[in-house]
């Protein structure tokens, strides 16, 4: 129970958010785990995709408030629990690795910054959406508001906070939440089918198009060595390797090197 890591063997990774019986909402527990199952991976060039997705139908509820009086009570409480929770799931916004979120039932509060984070995010049909948090009297602070708008901008984060309703999935992709539909009896198999053709690229050449992609949200003069480095994969056994296989019309092997 909590978070739990699997592998498949081509390098396709499911990070598994398993608390059911609560709709997969988060303790500081199950942060931690997973701040530390980000950890490993990220050190890992043998991971090529990761899928985040939750247990029994539901992707995330969010932080549980049942422990909100033992963890937020007060200002300085709060902001130290945010200052760990989001040192915990920017483990998972600074992954080096290309992400899917598999999102199903519920993907709420917390959880639908978790799914923000996520580079691809596949949407059952059924899946519900927002950020009610208006109801209990509680604020986003400025990294998380950051995150929600680096996906779907100002305004329609604004009414999503405002209006503190849940939404579905037509809506969702109507604001670009998501990046896709799926039917909720396929939608795990849309979500794995894009892990896999991400796996089968080239390992760094999808790390590298992350972090420059990432960069270009920052804003700002690139540097001389960040635009050279645009050219670096020119240097890999990868790119020598593809280039081989194109011309033999076969499926290139990657290495990662």
């Amino acid at each position: 129970m909590g978070i739990e890591v699997s592998r498949d063997g081509t390098g396709v990774v499911t990070v598994l958010l398993n608390r059911p019986e609560k709709r997969n909402a988060f303790t500081m527990e199950m942060y931690q785990a997973f701040g530390a199952a980000f950890s490993q991976l990220e050190s890992d060039d043998a991971v090529r995709c990761v899928v985040v997705r939750g247990a029994g139908g539901h992707f995330c509820a969010g932080s549980d408030i049942g422990g909100f009086g033992d963890d937020r009570d007060g200002r300085q409480q709060a902001r130290d629990y945010a200052d760990f929770t989001l040192a915990m799931t920017d483990r998972l916004k600074n992954l080096r690795h290309p992400t899917v979120a598999c999102i199903e039932g519920a993907c709420v509060g917390g959880g639908l910054e978790i799914a923000s984070m996520c580079d691809i995010r596949i949407a059952a049909c059924s899946a519900r959406f927002g950020v009610p948090i208006n109801r209990i009297g509680i604020t986003l602070d400025y990294r998380e508001l950051e995150d929600i708008v680096a996906v779907i901008g100002h305004s329609a984060a604004l009414e999503i906070l405002l209006e503190g309703r849940i939404f579905g999935a037509e809506e969702a992709l109507s604001k670009g939440l998501v990046t896709r539909l799926a039917d909720d009896d396929a939608v795990a198999a849309e979500a794995y089918g894009a892990a896999e053709r991400i796996a089968g690229a080239a390992p760094l050449v999808n790390r590298w198009h992350k972090k420059f992609i990432q960069r270009l949200r920052q804003g700002g003069t690139l540097t001389p060595e960040e635009s050279d480095e645009a050219y670096a994969c020119f240097d890999t056994e990868d790119y020598r390797l593809g280039r081989a296989a194109f011309g033999q019309k076969i499926k290139p092997a990657f290495v990662g090197r």
